[in-house]
């Protein structure tokens, strides 16, 4: 039966009919829970670059993505202007532009500056001749925003968290390319830091249009060769082999013999010329030896090491259409990167087997060792290669904690990337971009980034990426026919001195001037980031009770903390774990339920019952991290003139989270926080800030004791009896003095207190029991200083921070001046001391040999006194002498608040930093102990320090060549002289050491006697040593005995000393003569160690002479055997 036709249906009836079934469609589907938030990241970043994914074909499985975006190639003109316009819109919303007005002029002159440099071209999207747009000149500003930008938009990164810390060095002006190698590598090392790495972009010009741009054919500006051999196996790095190839061809001549740790030589190409070829500089040369404190001897034999720092070479950036082909940037590793990939891939190193071999973990069932990994079942080759991963992994880091340069862990890295993401999500509704395949740690469900999932993978600009073009092939395109490498190439010389650098004005319409816009060494002053005093409306208050505000009073409590790492977060957990602990057991307090970043912190939300607890780690050289910025930025906003002091104010304490051993910058972070929290009016609480110390605490739990000692009974004592402090408005303000004295000493108190903490934690006293007559005879050579530190152990080869106090004689001047009784107490407010008198506190918390550092007391006198005094007087000379010449004049009042107030002002010590020069396995010669032994209980530790005088300094001058020093105090700190106690006894060891520089070198020759003497062996072998020693002569007498010693029990093989002479002839000269030269090589060639102990400048001549004699690489190739110290 035939069906009838069916009707035939009107095109508007098909297109409603469409679209119903469309309906109906998207009705069943279901709805996208994350559609919301991928339409905010499409809304704030209009402008997505490809992430080669379709809807049929997902590559989050791929390591490189097949239509990734590349630079290198020619855009449409439309296409750069729409780049350009979105780079300057999304810093308009970051309120980089003043006003609406300066955006729109700076938008219009870079699309002119685009069109007017447009030129014909190949383009990209079509392959088609067109109008390629032109280049745009990004100012400092810009350009800085723009790297750092496209760092936070790097989706296969890990360290991203730190983004905002990344520092630009412009070198945009560099057209040679022997000029870009010799620059790279010297500001390189400057970004290196000594270990403490800056993380830096080093750009070099945008690429021009029709042109490849300029180019470094380096994978990594420190990268290991690969060789391969007659036999096809490789020697060396196997991702190098085809790189060290075309650079041996370029002329460069590889070490003899060849090592599969030989530094390639860094080779750039400048837009249009041939490749210029430079060594990598000695500072980046120093590897890092992989060792492991448990298997030292294991890991010793593999001889496995590694660069200290990974700094990309083949990357670029993509801002604004500009295209920067050449744009290394140093960071730090993260220990995976080397223990799980880059030594044990098989492609790569593949050392794991080797690892399992030498820890012995190829055992098969029977016990017995198989000869080869593949031998083994595959669960238990698994099993083992796991755990030769982890040991290797665990020695990397350890490695580099020991050398102290910059690593990351992993759990550390993905704990902080989850919570920069968070925050990240928090603060705009949408995630940063994550490639999974990258991010996803080798350690697996164990660290936290791998259980996130649902992160989404797209790609914003600005942002990161490879050039279209492999440097390598693109030089065989380029070079000419003629081309002889040892005639036409170019071999770069890095300087050793770089000239002075001018400041750059980074507004929004600066154009480059000069190279660069920072220097990465220069250490900020941080008083240039503290407020120098606060408005005088708002400082002139005064406290009072507010009775009215008692009853139904409940403390709130809330934990912030601010940090680069996990220190300060770990700490802050632990706080509110006690906070919540001790609000079950106190009525009247509260507290927040979870901790949050410093930048969640809105100031003008606080309220007048709230406690803020803060936990802040310093950064950088003492900045403030990232997620405290934010806050920092809120409260400048305000202006000083106009704060909004609240009716009631809020109470802060904060915990400073540095290293006193970095004193120029110790606890930046922390201070500046301080200064904000009292800019709003904030009342410091357990004496506002405590110091912590890393350099003593190094976990959470040992950093929180201390600081919870002083909070809990504050915390109790203010819940159990607390009505609200409120400021009030002075009716004097603008009138007669600045501060109001009872206001003035509230914050001088806190301030002294948590000043002097550092003075306190960790320090004990000693006493001085042997020191050389010739001190006081005006001797300027080196003097042996011996100490009494009781019954305190101490490790050879340790270094001693001192505090010298003030001598009686100085105190009772300043009691004279300052016109106060020598027992009088002060009133401090300090639980352990309480019964401090002004005799105590200027003895032994006060330095006065400083001058004053701030002068706000001065507020306190009365106004013609402050007229008159000679205010840059006061911050010049010596406090002792300040304060004598006031009291001369007759401008200190007899007013015991005013007097406290200048007290409180005074400055504090610091500790001096010396080299231990005893052993305590040593047994004195008889003179020496029979003179201790007048001087203290025989039971008591000793400690020898060698000190050369300085005039004036406040140690060596003020402090021991006055009259009979009094007790000082001190603290033991690590040195890295301390490695040479993990060499092995018969081990050749070379030693070079100039005056006090022996101090280490004396230490060691005791500890070597002490165990020749207690051997019961008459044969026990033990390491020869060559001593080459630089001294003035009236200093051999100090060091005769020890060396005479050493020489009766055989442990000297040789011994130059090298006295002060006219003909200039130093210490490191007798290495490079002819009868020295051939025992210092076979003694290292040999496996022996060599210990340098100079000042700066002997240092560097006997690397030289190392050098000279061992070859140019000799020294780096030695590794952990060559120690430095120096003073």
């Amino acid at each position: 039966m035939i069906s009838p036709p069916a009707p035939v249906m009107h095109p508007e009836s098909i297109e409603r009919h469409v679209k119903a079934s469309e309906t109906a469609a998207t009705q069943l589907l279901p709805k996208c829970p994350l559609a919301k938030e991928f339409q905010q990241a499409r809304d704030h970043h209009p402008i997505l670059a490809s992430t080669g994914c379709t809807k049929d074909f997902c590559q989050a499985g791929r390591a490189l993505h097949t239509d990734e975006p590349r630079i290198g190639e020619n855009r449409a003109i439309a296409v750069v202007e729409k780049e350009a316009q979105g780079f300057l819109e999304e810093l308009h919303r970051e309120h980089f532009f003043a006003t609406n007005e300066a955006f729109t002029n700076r938008l219009n002159g870079v699309l002119a500056e685009i069109r007017s440099n447009a030129c014909e071209g190949a383009i990209r999207e079509n392959r088609q001749q067109g109008i390629v747009g032109g280049n745009w000149e990004q100012t400092p500003a810009e350009l800085e925003f723009g790297i750092r930008r496209a760092w936070r938009n790097a989706r296969k990164c890990i360290m991203r968290s730190h983004s905002d810390e990344l520092k630009l060095c412009d070198m945009r002006n560099i057209t040679t390319s022997a000029e870009m190698a010799s620059e790279l590598l010297q500001h390189m090392c400057e970004a290196f830091n000594g270990g403490n790495v800056i993380p830096t972009v080093f750009l070099f010009p945008p690429r021009r249009v029709n042109s490849r741009g300029p180019m470094i054919w380096n994978h990594q500006v420190l990268e290991f060769a690969g060789y391969e051999m007659g036999d096809g196996s490789i020697l060396g790095d196997p991702v190098s082999v085809e790189l060290t190839r075309a650079i041996v061809e370029l002329g460069w001549t590889p070490p003899s013999p060849r090592t599969r740790w030989d530094l390639l030589p860094l080779v750039v190409m400048a837009e249009g010329d041939v490749p210029a070829m430079v060594e990598v500089p000695s500072p980046l040369r120093d590897v890092v030896n992989i060792r492991h404190p448990r298997y030292g001897d294991e890991f010793q034999k593999l001889d496995l090491r590694w660069v200290s720092v990974p700094a990309l070479t083949r990357l670029g950036f993509d801002i604004g259409g500009m295209q920067y082909t050449a744009a290394p940037f140093i960071g730090w590793f993260m220990d995976a990167e080397i223990g799980v990939r880059d030594l044990a891939d098989t492609f790569r190193y593949n050392v794991l087997p080797d690892v399992a071999r030498a820890l012995g973990l190829l055992n098969g069932k029977d016990g017995d060792m198989v000869e080869d990994l593949e031998d083994l079942p595959e669960y238990e080759r698994l099993a083992v290669l796991s755990r030769a991963q982890t040991e290797l992994t665990f020695a990397v880091h350890w490695s580099y904690q020991q050398a102290k340069v910059s690593m990351s862990d992993t759990l550390t890295s993905s704990m902080k990337w989850c919570r920069y993401d968070d925050e990240f999500k928090a603060k705009n509704g949408f995630r940063l971009p994550a490639d999974p395949y990258w991010l996803a740690p080798p350690q697996g469900s164990i660290v936290p980034v791998w259980h996130r999932g649902g992160a989404p993978n797209y790609q914003p600009k600005p942002m990161i990426s490879k050039h279209v073009q492999d440097p390598l092939k693109a030089w065989e395109r380029e070079k000419p026919e003629n081309f002889v490498a040892a005639k036409h190439r170019i071999v770069a010389k890095a300087r050793h001195k770089r000239p002075a650098l001018q400041a750059r004005s980074t507004t929004s319409n600066d154009i480059p001037s000069a190279r660069i816009n920072h220097q990465v060494r220069d250490a900020p002053d941080l008083k240039d980031q503290i407020p120098s005093k606060l408005s005088i409306n708002a400082l002139r208050t005064a406290l009072e009770i507010d009775h009215a505000a008692i009853d139904g009073h409940r403390l709130s409590m809330s934990v912030y903390f601010c940090s680069a790492g996990t220190f300060a977060e770990k700490t802050a957990v632990k706080l509110r774990s006690r906070l919540s602990d001790l609000s079950r057991s106190v009525p009247g307090i509260s507290v927040c339920s979870g901790i949050s970043p410093l930048n969640q912190l809105n100031p003008s939300t606080v309220g007048s019952s709230e406690l803020i607890l803060a936990i802040v780690s310093s950064t950088g050289q003492g900045e403030v991290p990232t997620n405290g910025c934010q806050f920092i930025q809120t409260c400048d906003k305000m202006p000083e003139g106009e704060i909004k002091v609240p009716r009631t104010s809020f109470r802060y304490a904060i915990y400073g989270n540095g290293d006193s051993r970095y004193s120029a910058t110790y606890n930046g972070a922390a201070l500046i926080v301080e200064q904000r929290f009292r800019k709003l009016g904030g009342l410091a609480f357990a004496d506002g800030l405590y110091h912590g110390d890393s350099a003593i605490h190094t976990t959470a739990l040992q950093a929180l004791r201390p600081w919870w000692a002083k909070l809990q009974p504050a915390i109790q004592d203010l819940a159990t009896d607390s009505p609200k402090l409120k400021r009030r408005h002075s009716d004097e303000a603008g009138h007669g003095h600045l501060f109001e004295p009872a206001s003035y000493q509230v914050e001088a108190k806190s301030r002294f207190r948590l000043r002097s903490q550092q003075l306190l934690d960790g320090f004990q006293k000693a006493n001085i029991v042997v020191m050389s007559p010739s001190l006081r005879q005006g001797y300027q050579g080196t003097h042996q200083v011996t100490l009494d530190v009781n019954d305190r152990l101490y490790e050879d080869l340790s270094c001693i921070q001192l505090l010298p106090i003030n001598s009686p004689a100085k105190v009772r001047r300043a009691l004279r001046a300052l016109g106060v009784n020598a027992s009088d107490v002060m009133s401090l407010d300090m639980p352990d001391t309480t019964s401090l008198s002004h005799s105590s506190f200027l003895t032994e918390y006060i330095d006065l040999e400083a001058p004053f550092q701030e002068l706000d007391w001065l507020a306190l006198l009365p106004p013609a006194t402050t007229r008159t005094t000679n205010q840059d007087l006061l911050k010049s000379q010596p406090s002792l002498d300040s304060l004598e010449h006031l009291h001369t004049a007759g401008c200190l009042p007899a007013d015991d608040t005013i007097t406290q107030s200048i007290c409180l002002a005074l400055p504090l010590l610091h500790p001096r930093t010396y080299s231990v020069a005893s052993s305590l396995t040593y047994t004195s010669p008889p003179a020496v102990k029979q003179l201790r032994s007048k001087s203290s209980a025989a039971t008591h530790n000793h400690l020898d320090i060698l000190v050369k005088p300085y005039p004036q300094g406040r140690f060596s001058h003020a402090f021991l060549a006055g009259p009979a020093p009094a007790p000082l105090r001190y603290r033991l700190l690590p040195s890295s002289a301390s490695t040479l106690l993990t060499m092995p006894p018969t081990t050749p060891l070379i030693i070079v050491a100039t005056g006090a520089g022996f101090a280490p070198v004396r230490c060691l020759l005791q500890r070597r006697v002490a165990a020749s003497q207690a051997s019961s062996s008459a044969s026990a072998q033990h390491s020869s040593i060559s001593l080459f020693l630089g001294l003035k002569p009236a200093d051999i007498p100090l060091l005769s005995d020890i060396l005479n010693e050493a020489a009766a029990e055989g442990l000297m093989n040789s011994m130059s000393i090298i006295s002060s002479n006219e003909e200039k002839v130093r210490v490191y000269d007798k290495l490079v003569e002819e009868a020295t030269r051939e025992k210092v090589r076979t003694a290292v060639e040999g496996g022996g160690w060599v210990f340098v102990c100079t000042n700066p400048e002997a240092a560097k001549g006997t690397r030289a002479a190392f050098e000279e004699v061992l070859g140019e690489r000799g020294v780096d190739a030695m590794g952990e055997r060559w120690i430095e110290e120096i003073f």
